[in-house]
């Protein structure tokens, strides 16, 4: 029996973190495992599912994946001292750099991604180390994220961020991104990455698992009392990249329609602002209500419960990141109104497939003009369900087609297998090791609050 080729990935998050990038690669190392030798280094979770049983520290194997947990320094998720956000992120960081040292981890090949954004300085090193390909999976790109939302405010140390991060882009065997927006980001001027690296390999949907259900079938909009309304919402992380004062601003517009609802649906490090402002706007919870992240299992039937969906992104940071929560909605059929820059994927594919409709941010009365228009077609649409129909399945079809979730593994799988074959090893004495990154001071510490 042949050896089957080993993978390893790196990042913070994974099962049974409920965080997005921590599901996305739970879901991705259990479907390349039935073909490859899958290792993960992962962290400490930060949003647990409740009641789930795991090693803290160790190696366990779950579904043929197997998870080296490793202790590090944690922040309390209702912190809201960016401080030590940071001062986890570093820790988790060097633990996986020693962790990486120490075990000897081989490897075909060293998937670096970018929770935290340090870790493809971790994976390059060990790379050459031990002569493993390396290929670099970004969800987002830093500094640019971070300078784009104001919480990088020296520019010394993100060009110094910049310039090792992009030795390790330069010296990796491959590049994936998430969309066409953030490839001509890393091929711009300040980063002038080569091309032939990238690939482009976008998140996914389990649509096995999201299924549109009909309104009257739909418990959710039942068990809350949304059943006669109109019911737009945003469901995912609250950060500093979605901007979601905009949206909330927008639901105490005059133009915001009586019978619509914002549910905004999630966590996140902007979740207790956000509330604060809804009550300084003298938003009661007949116009805005806050929920908590709802278990996959019931994702389906909270997803079907909105008429329209939000994602929004900041307007600066076109090209850092590609929002993964449109596959989910397609897959259950809903539209979608787009907050977002003209050039980022989420809007040209928007745009392009009549998905919905496009709002460039900031602009809180034009959201609520689109959410108005949205709800006159939804009544419109009321009395022509096999139109509505129509549209529901041409969205789940392009779910199916392009972002489903067996859809984007088998590439991925096709890209891994790829690297190896291509594999021409490099002896460990040619390594050149690269230079350690960050001071660790009060004041990198206090301008370095990355994590949106």
């Amino acid at each position: 029996m042949l050896k089957r080729p080993q993978i390893v990935f790196l990042n913070r998050s994974y099962w049974p973190d409920i965080e997005a990038t921590g599901q996305l690669l739970t879901d991705l190392s259990v479907d390349l495992a039935r073909q490859l030798d899958i290792h993960v280094v992962c962290g400490q979770p930060n949003f647990p599912e409740p009641d789930r049983s795991f090693i803290r520290s160790g190696i366990e194997v779950r579904r043929n994946v197997t998870i080296h947990r490793l202790s590090h320094r944690t922040y309390q998720k209702n912190s809201r001292n960016p401080v030590g956000r940071v001062m986890s992120m570093i820790s988790f960081y060097r633990a996986a750099c020693r962790y990486l040292r120490q075990a000897n981890l081989s490897a075909d090949v060293i998937v670096s991604q970018t929770d935290p954004f340090l870790l493809p300085l971790a994976g390059a090193q060990h790379a050459r180390r031990t002569g493993a390909r390396h290929c670099v999976y970004l969800q987002d790109i830093y500094p640019d994220v971070a300078e784009a939302i104001g919480k990088l405010r020296m520019p010394l140390l993100g060009r110094s961020i910049r310039r090792q991060l992009r030795q390790a882009y330069q010296s990796a065997d491959k590049i994936i991104v998430l969309g066409r927006c953030m490839r001509q980001r890393l091929t711009g001027r300040r980063w002038a990455i080569d091309p032939q690296k990238i690939a482009i390999l976008p998140n996914w949907a389990d649509c096995s698992h999201l299924e549109p259900i009909e309104p009257y079938d739909n418990h959710f909009r039942l068990r809350h009392r949304v059943h006669d309304r109109f019911v737009v919402m945003h469901s995912g992380n609250m950060g500093l990249t979605q901007r979601l004062e905009v949206l909330i601003r927008a639901a105490a517009e005059p133009e915001w329609p009586m019978r619509a609802k914002l549910l905004l649906v999630g966590d996140g490090a902007s979740r207790d602002r956000l509330i604060a402002f809804a009550d300084q706007l003298g938003l009661t919870e007949d116009r805005i209500e806050f929920m908590p992240y709802q278990r996959r299992e019931n994702l389906a039937e909270s997803l079907s419960a909105a008429d329209v969906h939000v994602v929004s992104m900041h307007e600066q940071i076109a090209g850092c990141l590609c929002p993964s929560k449109l596959y989910g909605i397609l897959s259950v059929g809903r539209p979608v109104i787009a907050i977002a820059d003209q050039a980022t994927d989420l809007s040209r594919l928007v745009a392009e497939k009549n998905l919905g409709w496009c709002v460039r941010p900031g602009q809180s009365k034009q959201i609520a003009r689109t959410v108005a228009q949205a709800e006159a077609e939804s009544t419109r649409l009321f009395a022509l369900p096999h139109i509505e129909k129509s549209r529901q399945q041409a969205a789940r079809n392009i779910a199916l087609t392009e972002y489903d979730r067996p859809v984007i593994a088998e590439r991925f799988s096709c890209l891994l297998h790829d690297m190896v074959q291509q594999s021409t090893k490099i002896h460990p004495a040619h390594a050149t090791p690269m230079a350690p990154i960050l001071p660790v001071g009060p004041t990198a510490n206090s301008d370095i609050a990355l994590l949106p």
